[in-house]
């Protein structure tokens, strides 16, 4: 193994010249123009400028979530925090022998019966004031109450939002449901029910993500695909954000199926956008106001995000082995937004159906095929911050936070090695030829 460790190091050195001597070579010819391709980007200009709207307001959401979630992590840490932390866990292990098919997703049952009646109420206590009092209140008054609508609704430093996708992502991935009998009608509660106030359409993940995008791994055929991005440049995320709002929407799982004649998945995803939209757009009709503040404006905002986390996943990939699992999703180690291990996403794909509480097992299990294939690992970091980092094109924080399990690359190597898989697929083989 060792041997196969050194032979390895040397051929990532190797990959690194070939990057510098890219880096040093001759532009891209521009592409000729054309009537059809300024059209299409003036659209995709359009597009990307709607899908942006919402950046603003998500930032004053961040400012003040940040500022909640220190208060957070002050009151989590009191000897009465701990001591109803430990009753409800023990009241939740109870229940979840009673109610689910498997004990270990007990912490489920804090989010079901917390944020599950918590956000649907504060919805209703939201709509009933715009009802009762927006028609008379100062516009300043109203949009004060929408805006901290949305910071309660997504937590301290979006605590409550990360939980429940998370969570929408797991019931996706259970096949056989997560309750059993007479509980069973709980089965997809978070898709259904509570991922709505979370601007997440019903389906999208037990359709669109372990259909779709498990099936091709971020490769041909995916709906959500990044190989064919250069990474390194931070305008490509706007084509990216184009492309991942038509899957969150449900628009592209929806056309993905009709193209392959698969029609049963297809009228089962049509149906959760006829029935999310069909809500969004009979609030919209009532209240105008409040169906873009309580309901429009998350949901555009959650497609920000998640966009975001998605394309950190596949931010790197191989173009000699660009189906190399090891390379192309990331594993972040000692995470500081580690939500049921979910930065362990080479596991999870891996195996898609590895229960939550094995991920890390499986990567120290498996660490020596991490090491052979120089594994995009990063460590003491998150999806959000590493996704700053990439839009401010600093390179130099990625390398630091890159985990070299060979020890045998410079700062300089790393770089050179993230740059090189940043690049698309296309254009790494066309610089190649």
């Amino acid at each position: 193994m060792q041997n196969d460790l050194t032979a390895e190091s040397e051929s990532v050195l190797n990959i690194t010249k070939k990057t510098n001597n890219w880096e040093s070579g001759p532009a891209e010819e521009p592409e000729p123009f054309s009537f059809s391709g300024l059209i299409k980007k003036t659209f995709g200009a359009i597009a990307s400028f709607i899908l942006l709207i919402p950046v603003p307001w998500m930032g004053a959401v961040i400012a003040v979530g940040l500022l909640w979630d220190q208060l957070w992590l002050r009151l989590s840490d009191t000897w009465l925090s701990r001591s109803l932390g430990s009753f409800f866990t023990k009241v939740s292990e109870r229940l979840a022998r009673i109610m689910m098919r498997d004990e270990r997703n007990a912490p489920y049952l804090f989010s079901l019966f917390g944020i599950g009646l918590y956000t649907p109420t504060l919805f209703v206590l939201a709509f009933y004031w715009q009802i009762r009092y927006g028609g008379s209140a100062a516009w300043y008054t109203i949009v004060l109450v929408a805006f901290l609508y949305n910071v309660l609704m997504m937590g301290p430093y979006f605590r409550f939002f990360s939980v429940i996708a998370t969570l929408i992502h797991k019931e996706g991935h259970d096949t056989r449901g997560i309750f059993k009998s007479p509980y069973t009608f709980l089965n997809n509660a978070f898709g259904w029910f509570i991922g709505p106030f979370y601007g997440h359409v019903p389906e999208t993940y037990p359709l669109g993500h372990q259909r779709i995008h498990h099936k091709y791994d971020n490769g041909p055929g995916d709906v959500t695909f990044t190989y064919d991005l250069d990474r390194s440049n931070p305008a490509q995320w706007l084509k990216y954000l184009r492309r991942f709002s038509l899957y969150w929407t449900g628009a592209s799982i929806v056309g993905y199926f009709i193209q392959n004649r698969q029609w049963a998945p297809a009228r089962r995803m049509a149906t959760g956008m006829l029935v999310y939209y069909g809500l969004i757009a009979l609030i919209t009709f009532l209240n105008p106001w409040f169906g873009f503040a309580y309901l429009i404006l998350p949901h555009m905002s959650v497609i920000i995000y998640l966009a975001a986390i998605n394309y950190i996943w596949h931010t790197f990939c191989d173009p000699a082995d660009p189906d190399n699992p090891y390379i192309n999703s990331v594993t972040i180690l000692n995470g500081q937004y580690n939500v049921y291990n979910e930065d362990f996403h080479v596991t999870h794909h891996h195996h898609p159906q590895m229960h939550w509480t094995k991920m890390a097992d499986d990567y120290y299990k498996h660490i020596d095929k991490y090491k052979a294939n120089m594994a995009s690992v990063f460590t003491d970091t998150q999806e959000f911050e590493m996704f700053v980092w990439v839009m401010m094109g600093r390179i130099d924080l990625l390398a630091e936070h890159f985990v070299d399990l060979t020890g045998t690359l410079s700062q300089e190597d790393k770089m050179a090695l993230l740059k090189y898989r940043m690049q698309s697929v296309k254009r790494v083989k066309e610089l190649a030829a």
